[in-house]
């Protein structure tokens, strides 16, 4: 399973556009009980700096996964937050695709 959510420059905050996402996550976890997710933030590299950034994708992170325990009901600790910063850029060519949170999800 792998998954994203989007975000707006300098932003933390989940869109409404973008709960859908969050929504086939935790559906997918109901439907998976063995799995967990791993949930990594990423900010991109045009904008703040490295420090910035590194706390910003942390809170990315941070908010989908309240969402996925706070709304879904999903269990702490099926769920691993990461935070990469704007250290590494999954879309290297096209820096506003990275303000991403990225799920991925497997075996436990």
């Amino acid at each position: 399973m792998t998954a994203s959510v989007s975000f707006a420059i300098n932003s933390a905050t989940v869109s409404q556009r973008e709960m859908v996402n969050i929504y086939n996550v935790a559906q997918w976890l109901k439907e998976n009980p063995n799995c967990n997710v791993t949930i990594t933030g990423y900010a991109d590299r045009k904008t703040g700096t490295a420090e910035y950034n590194m706390k910003l994708s942390q809170r990315r992170a941070e908010a989908v996964a309240h969402i996925l325990k706070s709304d879904y009901g999903i269990a702490a600790n099926r769920i691993i937050i990461e935070s990469e910063g704007s250290g590494e850029q999954p879309y290297p060519n096209d820096n506003d695709w990275n303000r991403i949170v990225i799920f991925t999800g497997g075996e436990r």
